[in-house]
């Protein structure tokens, strides 16, 4: 797999200084990256270190770059405007992921009634249920099940043992990793003399177009209504997403992140890695929540918020921690009377 120079750049839009015949077999970080290679100098979101410094050492046969930083590199180079978006889009030229067989393979079971074109591809030990619609070039895994009633959209990728509970709603263009639970109870109890009872879940989810989940990631079905992901969201893994939340387009969400039931998150938030918000209550567009904060109130002013506190070394943190139990009690203390000077 190989590309020109002046091919990646016309794929990127971006100016070409250098060799438009130079040949590029892959992509590398700048500080180890080989003659044959092309590399990138940008920020990566939420990283403050930068590769600045391998500018002038990097052996890559290309680099992508500003037309600013340019001004320090005498290689080829491809000027954009941000680097690091134009090295995500060049990733989908280089990807090694096989290509899936169309077709149904001989041990997936088919339910009845269901719709599925000559352009889907669904692999080994699949279970489709009854009445279920799959879009165009939709691909499914193996060892997938996918519940009676289920809606998918087009350009569809499943990856092995994904399950989808019955009645679900699932978008064109959506990706789902391997152990991803779409459509499970969500977690709804009545309490009757000391005893649980449960609350059947009678709504579903309904996902929109471009939106991926990752591996061992849930989204409970709602209690009357649906869960609700808006367009565009990214999920990481091990995510929960509690029943008849609403998750905001373009919204993107850190592993091990928990959202409770009832609860919506706006358009084009960022939620950190083991963030908790908690159930009921409603965030704005654009809010940034930071890793292993605790959301326990309404958010209703875009900006970034905070609730954990950084690691500290242990024996500083075990006399923050020592403060911290004192406090009620030294709030508690009578207040000395003021003496006059």
């Amino acid at each position: 797999m190989q590309y020109s120079l002046g091919k990646i750049a016309e794929f990127l839009q971006a100016e070409l200084r250098g060799d438009a015949d130079y040949s590029i077999t892959s992509i590398a970080p700048l500080a180890t990256a080989k003659a044959p290679q092309i590399s990138f100098l940008g920020r990566v979101p939420g990283f403050v270190p930068s590769a600045r410094q391998y500018l002038t050492t990097t052996q890559a046969g290309a680099v992508i770059l500003t037309a600013k930083d340019a001004e320090d590199y005498t290689g080829n180079a491809l000027l954009v405007e941000n680097p690091y978006l134009s090295y995500a889009k060049l990733t989908n030229l280089f990807s090694l992921e096989p290509k899936a067989m169309l077709g149904i393979h001989a041990n997936a079971a088919i339910g009845q009634n269901c719709q599925i074109p000559d352009s889907v591809s669904i692999g080994a030990n699949c279970a489709i249920g009854n009445n279920v619609t799959i879009g165009e070039n939709t691909v499914i895994e193996a060892g997938c099940a996918i519940g009676d009633g289920v809606t998918i959209g087009a350009n569809c990728q499943f990856y092995p043992n994904v399950t989808i509970y019955y009645g679900i709603k699932i978008g064109a263009q959506v990706i789902l990793h391997s152990g991803a639970v779409i459509g499970a109870d969500g977690f709804g109890m009545a309490n009757e003399a000391g005893r649980w009872c449960k609350i059947h879940q009678l709504g579903g989810v309904s996902i929109g177009n471009d939106v991926e989940i990752g591996a061992n990631s849930c989204v409970d079905r709602g209690a009357l209504e649906d869960t609700i992901i808006e367009d565009g969201v990214k999920l990481d893994n091990q995510i929960q997403i509690g029943h008849n939340a609403r998750i905001g387009a373009h919204t993107i969400i850190a592993g091990c992140s928990a959202v409770a039931g009832s609860t919506t998150i706006g358009k084009h938030c960022i939620l950190g890695g083991a963030v908790n918000v908690n159930g009921h209550i409603n965030l704005a567009d654009q809010v940034i929540i930071t890793a292993a904060s605790a959301v326990e109130k309404d958010i209703t002013t875009p900006g970034v918020y905070s609730g954990g506190l950084a690691a500290q070394p242990q024996r500083k943190w075990l006399r923050i921690r020592s403060l911290i139990q004192q406090l009620d009690e030294i709030v508690s203390r009578p207040k000395k009377p003021e003496t006059k000077k």
